[in-house]
């Protein structure tokens, strides 16, 4: 008998899905062919606000989630990944809350959510697989 992995790849692949979904195109517009990526929404500058840390949120999330895949924080790491997919839940919340705070946003945000991109569906999958590894311990 060989020795039994303690790596959580339910969790590590709902985690490797959000990451890999924030780095692939979120929304593609029909008219213009235009695509954003989940760090086109991060503005470090004058910019910085709700949408942008929430985004943050989602990513860094899922990277934490990957890296506590990895390295043993001891009893509590299995808690660790668990807040960890849930802050990029919450970031995905705050960040549709936020990006549909007004009129003209909430026009292209129903827009946007007409044409979603595969990265989308791929960090909305992330999240529902990451969520039944973290609450199953698997």
């Amino acid at each position: 008998m060989g020795k039994k992995s303690s790596l959580p790849l339910i969790y590590l692949i709902g985690v490797a899905l959000i990451a890999i979904g924030f780095c692939c195109p979120l929304f593609s517009g029909k008219l213009l062919n235009v695509t954003a990526n989940g760090f086109k929404f991060i503005h470090l500058d004058k910019n910085f606000g709700w949408s942008s840390l929430a985004a943050l949120l989602i990513f860094c999330g899922a990277v934490l989630g990957i890296v506590f895949c990895f390295v043993s924080a001891g009893k509590s790491t299995s808690l660790l990944r668990l807040i960890c997919i849930i802050v990029s839940i919450a970031g995905g919340v705050i960040f549709f809350i936020k990006y549909n705070d007004n009129g003209v946003t909430r026009a292209l945000g129903k827009f946007n959510l007409k044409y979603m991109a595969f990265g989308l569906y791929m960090i909305i999958a992330g999240w529902i697989v990451g969520l039944i590894g973290a609450i199953t311990n698997k």
